[in-house]
């Protein structure tokens, strides 16, 4: 489904171009379950949805850059499942966080080693050092993520300059598995800091309808909020899901429709843990397939309220003149 460029009459009857409609994919941040979000994107594909622009955070970012890097087609989807895949095979996001942990404490201790890993891995896989965003032929393609030199969002992507892979793993750094990373514009880390659902910096970006695969998920505690670690949690579970709110507001107002598709998974998974791939993906398939179930009998529901006849006020008013002196006739003949 493209959405096609409309032209409108203006005042003096003269036409007037207005700016083109852009469907935009949004992809949150969420770790492993992003493998969700690569169900759902094969789901959209099979039903003909295309986006015009793909919007990512942190894993989000990923998946997006390897459907612009090959296209938003069948084998540029068998790409990002392979890419999964081998990911979920390998040793690719070690789970020793408390030699991570160490070496991001220790003064000293320079914490490159998953950093080097994962830029080898993406290399392998088909996105090199050397791509710019101008190199890419899929839909255009945005990453966020957070300048926490400047206190505040960075899209890349609308400099074609950008490397891909540097701005991949800037929207993907979380301490202490991936490092701040060093830009001219700042120092960067994950994307989610600022935007987890960047609905925002696809509005920036021209959309004007958008499509978000959000893999937000909060959890009511299991148990008192108690200890530093827990109330941290639960804070910054808060301010996502608040920043989610203003975004989702923001939209609103500027009257682009949002499709928020929240992508779930009953099981806890840690950051590291990529067992539950083929699972998530197959999950993320069938919740968006639900979704664009709903979606088509919303628009059967609209077309047919649209197919009804409009009456005039002077049919509506003789039906209740009609009405009424039938009543009256009823009561007078009792």
């Amino acid at each position: 489904m493209s959405l096609l460029a409309k032209r409108i009459a203006s005042q003096d009857g003269r036409p007037e171009e207005v700016r083109p409609q852009k469907l935009a994919f949004v992809l949150s941040g969420g770790g492993p379950r992003g493998a969700l979000q690569v169900g759902a994107l094969r789901a959209l594909f099979e039903a003909d949805i295309h986006p015009d622009i793909l919007v990512g955070t942190s894993i989000g970012a990923i998946n997006a850059a390897y459907l612009a890097r090959f296209g938003y087609s069948e084998e540029g989807i068998e790409r990002l499942i392979q890419v999964w895949d081998d990911a979920a095979r390998g040793d690719f996001a070690p789970g020793d966080f408390a030699r991570a942990m160490i070496r991001t404490l220790l003064p000293g201790l320079k914490n490159q080693g998953y950093l080097e890993q994962a830029r080898a891995f993406y290399a392998r896989h088909g996105i090199p050092p050397g791509l710019r965003f101008r190199d890419l032929t899929g839909p255009e393609l945005y990453i966020v993520a957070a300048d926490i030199h400047h206190h505040r969002p960075i899209i890349f992507g609308e400099n074609p300059d950008d490397l891909v892979l540097d701005c991949m793993l800037a929207s993907a750094a979380i301490p202490p598995w991936l490092p701040p990373m060093e830009f001219e514009q700042g120092v960067m880390i994950d994307g989610g800091a600022v935007s987890d659902v960047p609905i925002e910096p696809a509005l920036k970006q021209g959309a004007t309808e958008i499509i978000a695969l959000d893999l937000f998920h909060p959890r009511p505690p299991d148990r008192p909020i108690q200890g530093f670690l827990a109330i941290l949690d639960q804070v910054i579970t808060t301010m996502e899901n608040r920043h989610i709110e203003l975004e989702l507001e923001l939209a609103r107002l500027q009257g682009v429709p949002v499709h928020r598709w929240q992508l779930r998974y009953d099981q806890r998974i840690a950051f590291w843990d990529l067992s539950h791939t083929h699972n998530l993906i197959h999950v993320g398939y069938e919740t968006a397939k639900t979704y664009l179930a709903e979606m088509a009998q919303a628009r059967r529901e609209q077309a047919s309220r649209e197919d009804l006849p409009t009456r005039s006020w002077g049919d509506q008013l003789t039906e209740l003149w009609m009405t009424t002196r039938a009543q009256w006739r009823r009561l007078f003949r009792k």
